[in-house]
């Protein structure tokens, strides 16, 4: 089979990119390309609406969707690294207090353990304040090590969403450069692959949406409905519920974090009920790979299998991030193919 030349350059192009992005997995730098990804979209998102609906704004659309956008980024981190800091200052000035309001949760737990169990957990508050101090002594290096890979992601994600909004900033300068340059056939076929990443990119943006409704559609049918038919009723439900939707606009990890909330708020009602909690969310997350593959699939015209190897094949040779990445990845890869017309 011949390629002609734009076939060609196609092929070059996504190959550079299908490497770039391999690159980027093993370094551990795909965070920032997702998140400088997701304002870039968001900025062409709102410049776009604003421009539609607020025509007297003229040219300075695209500075007040920038604007509101790092606004709200800001004010996120912020808010988010002020409320944790004021949560553990709080816990550092009053141990006693803090003890004595964990203290019912651990009784709950404590009396959901089988004896076996139980006879390992210390007798009363002081000595599980004694293992808490000892835990973080004997792991201190540890707990450090964890804060210092929490703290470089996020400023990854804080460096790859400014990138983001640089991109989304000059896209129209980007695109008169393009115009000036349509008779080079390189910089067409590039700009042709980054047109491609974006709109995959939206796809699956819409995908984690739906999911995310999913999520707390199928939570809030089982804490308020099928729950409470056993006379069960979990702590919290409401706040749940919203966690699942906002926590689950996270691929992957955002549900990881609430399966361990909500285990741990069904283990202080009883040891059966969190066993039930955890085999409940293990079926909504095997649906959600189906209404995932199958959402994007759709768009780019791909069998669910073929989704679900490539989220496999990735989560495989580069762990959480291979799985959070692989359905852009592929989807990309196939609309690229399909396309220059090679599928």
């Amino acid at each position: 089979m011949l390629f002609n030349n734009n076939q060609k350059l196609g092929i070059f192009c996504v190959v550079g990119f299908a490497i770039f992005f391999i690159i980027l997995m093993q370094v551990h730098l795909m965070p920032g390309l997702i998140a400088g990804l997701l304002t870039y979209t968001l900025t062409l998102k709102l410049d776009a609406f604003l421009s539609n609906n607020m025509r007297q704004l003229g040219h300075t659309s695209k500075l007040i969707s920038v604007t509101i956008l790092l606004t709200i980024i800001m004010l996120i981190i912020i808010g988010g690294s002020w409320y944790l800091f004021t949560w553990f200052v709080d816990m550092a000035k009053n141990p006693a207090e803090t003890m004595a309001t964990i203290k019912p949760v651990i009784d709950n737990v404590s009396n959901a353990l089988p004896e076996s169990i139980k006879s390992y957990l210390p007798d009363d508050i002081e000595g599980i304040r004694d293992n808490i101090t000892f835990y973080l002594k004997e792991h201190i290096f540890y707990l450090q090590s964890i804060i210092a890979h929490a703290f470089h992601i996020l400023v990854i994600l804080i460096v790859g969403m400014i990138i983001g909004l640089i991109f989304g900033f000059k896209h129209q300068r980007q695109l008169s450069l393009v115009k000036k340059a349509q008779k080079k056939p390189l910089v067409n076929a590039f700009r042709a692959c980054i047109d491609r990443l974006v709109v995959v990119f939206q796809y699956v943006a819409i995908s984690q949406c739906a999911i995310a409704l999913f999520n707390a559609a199928m939570t809030a049918i089982f804490l308020f409905a099928i729950l409470p038919i056993f006379g069960i009723h979990l702590p919290f439900s409401k706040s749940l519920v919203l966690a699942t939707f906002v926590l689950g606009l996270i691929p992957i990890v955002g549900n990881l974090i609430v399966n361990v909330l909500m285990f741990l708020v069904a283990f202080t009602v009883s040891f059966a009920v969190s066993i039930a909690v955890i085999i409940y969310l293990i079926l909504i997350h095997k649906v959600e790979y189906i209404l995932n593959a199958k959402i994007v699939g759709t768009k780019i015209q791909a069998g669910i299998c073929e989704l679900l190897i490539a989220m496999l094949f990735c989560e495989t040779l580069f762990g959480i991030i291979g799985l959070v990445f692989a359905p852009i990845f592929y989807a990309f890869i196939k609309l690229s193919l399909k396309d220059l017309k090679l599928i």
